[in-house]
């Protein structure tokens, strides 16, 4: 996984055996103070000596995280596979929405979704660098067209719910 000096939107298709913060991100030699990583609601911190420190100190396959380093680095993860389906809780609003999948999906049919809570017009999906909008009757529509394992994306939907990544 190619992490960016600065900001990068990560996520974890795998199930590692121990998916504290410090053990996962334990190979980078290139941590320094002040390197973060943050999901939608907490974060923590990075100190040369110490490792990571703050509220956030487990990863999980649920969600989507953003890292920002002071310097590119490429971390390596393994574990078992994520189990599909897999069930999502969207707020309504943004969530931070991980990629499960080992290869990569089309946006029509690999974002979360459910008959019970439908995508509404102008609910979005965003990457890193694109997005799309969802229009009835038609799907989504814009330069965000697939979605890639290892990365993770932001959807903004009118109404919240579960919804389901299927396999």
């Amino acid at each position: 996984m190619s992490l960016n000096k600065g900001w990068t939107w990560i996520s974890f298709n795998v199930v590692m055996s121990d998916m504290s913060i410090n053990t996962v991100f334990s190979g980078l030699t290139t941590l320094a103070s002040d390197d973060a990583i943050k999901n939608q609601m907490v974060f923590t911190n990075y100190y040369s000596g110490y490792g990571f420190f703050g509220q956030l100190t487990t990863l999980t396959n649920g969600e989507m995280y953003a890292t920002n380093f002071a310097a590119a680095a490429t971390l390596t993860v393994t574990g078992t596979p994520v189990a599909l389906p897999m069930t999502i809780t969207m707020n309504p609003g943004w969530t931070w929405l991980p990629c499960p999948y080992q290869t990569t999906q089309p946006l029509q049919t690999g974002a979360p979704s459910s008959s019970a809570v439908p995508y509404e017009n102008n609910d979005q999906f965003k990457s890193q660098t694109s997005f799309s909008s969802f229009y009835a009757g038609y799907g989504w529509y814009g330069t965000l067209t697939t979605l890639e394992p290892g990365f993770g994306y932001k959807a903004k939907t009118a109404s919240g719910g579960d919804k389901q990544f299927f396999g």
